[in-house]
């Protein structure tokens, strides 16, 4: 990935949102990332307040609504 990435996320805290939206838990993004799942709850945390999303959910939604991830096998009509 390169920036510049919303409301200010880091390159790191975009990864993190990413595999939210693909479903990961705490410990799986941890491990893809080779972080401590501590690292990545501060991650989800320093996003969370920086989009303004009160929880997975909404990161999820957030994730769509920038362009950050599309949905697998989606067509216009």
């Amino acid at each position: 990935m390169s920036g510049p990435y919303a409301d200010g996320l880091t390159e790191r805290e975009t990864e993190v949102l990413v595999l939210v939206a693909d479903g990961l838990s705490n410990p799986e993004i941890a491990g893809r990332l080779r972080i401590s799942t501590a690292t990545v709850k501060t991650h989800i945390n320093n996003l969370f307040a920086k989009t303004g999303v009160r929880d997975r959910v909404q990161a999820v939604r957030y994730a769509y609504q920038h362009g950050l991830v599309r949905a697998p096998g989606r067509r216009v009509t």
